[in-house]
């Protein structure tokens, strides 16, 4: 099977599991459609305008639909006159449409396939950036295929990923990471900050990481005497924060609770900046960054891994050495401080998240932010 078949076979195998979940107009064309579609924005994808290759989204919701109804920020802008699916068309089209903030409609009902409008989604995408929202969609939960670079698609739900396309290789992502594997019970272990708190912090925190493009790691522990025989904390602070001082939260409202959370987050992750690992408890006080692992002091230096993945079976073809300095620096961290959580965020976006479990070090792989 060729990969672009197995990219569609991979999102139609996707749907089919969640298809329960979600409405009628949140549902996907059939796999013969999708296979063709995908095919013309390959194309497309490597056509140069002005110098740079498109970046857009397109969707397969009608413009009248219902569902579009609850998204009050979403507004559909139509074409007088449809504009047929085509290569050459798109590629002309391309530079009008915002990857951020826009969906191409498509009409494939019937050949040959017309976008017909663009549904634009703004106000929420301003609301992040004014720090109003700690996480979320900015355009509506409907399945889109993103043009993200010469010969790379990905297939989406709102905006998180589920499977790249990338060179006729598929990559899968997953989503439950923060909530059914062993880090989301690792995470839990010893924590007293709720749930949901926790959730919103670390999603804020790993969400603007990604946006800086530089790689970093984040490391959560115990408490500070667990990891201090193992880091140089080049930065170290000298007393908690946010979290601390309950009484204070306590008296703000949930709003104002949340700005709290979002300022805290901004802020953690603004540190990752700094060249070496921030360092976190498990009820996220901050302990400091700049932090060096020493891997002298580590029991071992090629410890026992288990990478898992996007099925839960363990891929046995992945081992230590095949993985950059901060990655092998986290999976040795975590197999020195028990009970200890790693994020690994690469520069090209990616995050990796380990803990260890019955003397291995688990790591789950291509992690996405399961943007609510």
């Amino acid at each position: 099977m060729d990969g672009l078949s197995s990219f569609v076979k991979a999102i139609d195998k996707y749907y089919e599991r969640i298809s329960q979940k979600i409405e009628e107009e949140q549902k996907i064309p059939p796999k013969e459609i999708l296979k063709e579609v995908c095919s013309v924005l390959l194309n497309v994808s490597c056509m140069r305008e002005e110098g740079r290759f498109p970046v857009f989204r397109v969707c397969f919701i009608e413009p009248g639909s219902e569902f579009l109804d609850a998204y009050i920020y979403a507004h559909a802008v139509l074409f007088k006159k449809p504009i047929e699916f085509r290569s050459g068309e798109l590629h002309k089209l391309a530079p009008a449409l915002n990857a951020d903030m826009s969906y191409l409609m498509l009409d494939t009902t019937q050949k040959p396939f017309k976008a017909v409008g663009i549904l634009a989604a703004y106000t929420t995408w301003e609301k992040i950036i004014t720090k109003e929202m700690t996480t979320g969609n900015r355009m509506p939960r409907i399945p889109n295929i993103l043009v993200s670079g010469p010969g790379e698609l990905s297939a989406c739900f709102g905006e998180a990923p589920i499977v790249n396309y990338n060179a006729g290789r598929c990559i899968f992502f997953r989503t439950d990471t923060f909530t059914s594997t062993l880090v989301a019970k690792q995470l839990e272990n010893g924590a007293h900050v709720s749930e949901r708190e926790r959730l919103k912090l670390l999603y804020r925190i790993l969400w603007h990481v990604n946006q800086f493009h530089h790689g970093a790691a984040v490391l959560i522990v115990p408490d500070e005497e667990s990891c201090s025989e193992y880091i140089d904390l080049k930065y170290g602070l000298a007393a908690p924060f946010l979290f601390s001082d309950k009484d204070k939260l306590d008296m703000l409202s949930q709003s104002a609770r949340d700005k709290e959370i979002i300022t805290y987050a901004d802020l953690i992750a603004k540190l990752t900046n700094v060249d070496g690992s921030v360092v976190l408890t498990k009820d996220f006080d901050l302990l400091g960054f700049g932090a060096e692992t020493l891997v002298d002091k580590m029991g071992s230096k090629h410890p026992a891994m288990c990478f898992i993945g996007y099925d839960n079976k363990e891929e046995e073809g992945k081992q230590f050495k095949d993985n950059g300095m901060r990655h092998r620096a986290a999976y040795r961290f975590c197999s020195a401080v028990k009970d200890s959580v790693a994020f690994v965020i690469s520069q090209d976006g990616t995050i990796e998240a380990c803990t260890e479990h019955d003397g291995k070090v688990v790591v789950y792989g291509n992690v996405a932010l399961p943007l609510l």
